[in-house]
């Protein structure tokens, strides 16, 4: 069961039993950095709202082109330490078929928490939900 939290016209934040999730839009090809980084707060706070154990983020259908590096440097700054501070405890990416990444697992920037990247949904949901 999941339980559509917050969206906005380039994501949908759904809350499940046992986690949080993010999925991109197609529409997010007609994003700004500033409309990424405004999404990416949305789910900071509802994460400090709800405290998952776990995110997961579904970039699938995620279009959007940085602009520069500074963004992610914004968001190992200002968004990773709030989802280690509501309690996350894994962070998951399905990334679209081709992605160089799939499998690696890491501790990034400030991160409390791991990230691994994904080719699909059910092994990303897999992981999430196993016990530490």
């Amino acid at each position: 069961m999941q339980n559509t939290v917050a969206d906005n016209e380039w994501g949908v934040i759904r809350q499940h039993p046992d986690l949080l999730e993010l999925r991109w839009l197609p529409s997010s090809a007609a994003m700004s950095d500033g409309a990424f980084m405004a999404t990416l707060c949305l789910l900071a706070l509802e994460a400090e709202r709800l405290r998952p154990r776990a995110i997961l983020v579904d970039a699938t259908d995620f279009r959007h082109r940085f602009e520069g590096p500074h963004v992610m440097q914004w968001r190992d700054a200002h968004v990773v330490p709030r989802y280690g501070a509501a309690g996350v405890r894994r962070f998951a990416l399905v990334m679209p078929e081709g992605f160089p990444d799939v499998g690696k697992v890491a501790t990034e920037g400030p991160a409390v928490f791991p990230t691994k990247y994904f080719g699909d949904r059910a092994s990303a949901l897999a992981w999430l939900r196993a016990q530490d």
